[in-house]
């Protein structure tokens, strides 16, 4: 694997010091299912003994009732000598909270793509400046940008942080806890608590130079969110999978509407546009932009049928998507 994991806890009663291996996936649904106890039900600990070449843990979970379940697990474990020991955590690039880094992946991450081959895609970009920290994210087709104030010491650098990474460090990281990050040129770091997670690098690519984009639209509309959904997702189900995904968004007469080969819905609101405006997009990649900006206001900047299109958040202005248009047929 690319990432790992340490956790040191304070909680535990050792008997027998000792240091010992074995596969988390044979135990996660063993002891992640069972309710924290909270004085009347639940599990109030778990014991683990070694014996030869197994580990064994015990449980005694309370019910609501009052009644008691007791379980015990058997599981291999094996030779120290294949687990590495984690580097050591040393000087910190930046500090992020915890709350602002899930806020960066909800709207992020979505667009990229873990699977592809070119390394850089597989990445989320994080860059510093003076005022501002901007998390972007890219599939080639796609692409998100989130933008917040810069309130850390960091006032200039630029990250390229693996999609493994961050999705393991998004599902371990508690609630408004500070996170250190250490980026070096193999290996990323990150460490809050009791806990270090780090991972590899995406070494020797850059990731795309796509500011200037941001800026070249000339005409921009701002719809309300709960309108645009509830008009897109009627189509959700009848777009076709072997034709991209592809939706026809058309402004006619200060009138939208979104269609496809087989249905179409038009919006009786009035759009503030009084040119004609066609162009083929992929549904689907609409659709999971446009829920990934928290915000009932939807912009929407464009320049031609030939270009991209541009959501942004109507409120805010933070979150900057561009969904790369189909060829029409």
């Amino acid at each position: 694997n690319s990432t790992a994991l340490s956790f040191v806890s304070n909680k535990a009663d050792v008997r027998s010091p000792g240091t010992v291996v074995i596969e988390y996936g044979r135990i996660k649904s063993f002891v992640t299912s069972f309710r924290p106890w909270n004085d009347t039900y639940g599990v109030k600990e778990f014991h683990f003994e070694l014996t030869d070449r197994f580990l064994h843990i015990s449980v005694v979970n309370t019910h609501e009732n009052a009644k008691v379940s007791k379980g015990n697990l058997k599981t291999k474990v094996y030779d120290i000598s294949i687990v590495k020991e984690p580097p050591k955590f040393n000087k910190p690039n930046f500090v992020l909270n915890s709350n602002i880094f899930r806020t960066a992946t909800d709207k992020v991450l979505y667009a990229i793509d873990p699977s592809d081959t070119r390394a850089f895609l597989k990445g989320m970009n994080v860059v510093f400046t003076e005022d501002a920290i901007c998390f972007a994210g890219t599939d080639g087709q796609r692409l998100s940008e989130y933008k917040v104030k810069n309130i850390s010491d960091l006032e200039e650098g630029q990250f390229l942080l693996r999609y493994d990474f961050v999705m393991g460090l998004r599902r371990i990281a508690e609630s408004e806890v500070q996170i250190a990050f250490e980026i070096t040129n193999r290996v990323a770091r990150a460490s809050f608590g009791s806990v270090v997670y780090w991972g590899s690098t995406i070494i020797g690519k850059e990731f795309p130079e796509y500011k200037p984009i941001l800026d070249s639209f000339e005409t921009s509309i701002v719809l309300d969110k709960e309108v645009l959904m509830s008009t897109l997702l009627p189509l959700v189900d009848v777009l076709d999978a072997d034709d991209n995904y592809r939706l026809t968004f058309s402004i006619v007469n200060g009138k939208m509407s979104l269609s496809c080969d087989v249905a179409e819905f038009t919006y009786d609101g009035e759009i503030d546009y009084s040119q004609t405006f066609i162009i083929d997009i992929n549904g689907q990649y609409v659709i999971q932009t446009v829920e990934a900006i928290k915000d009932d206001r939807i912009m929407i900047r464009f320049s031609n049928e030939n270009g991209v299109l541009l959501f942004d958040s109507g409120n805010f202005e933070d979150q900057k998507a561009l969904v790369t248009p189909i060829r029409r047929r």
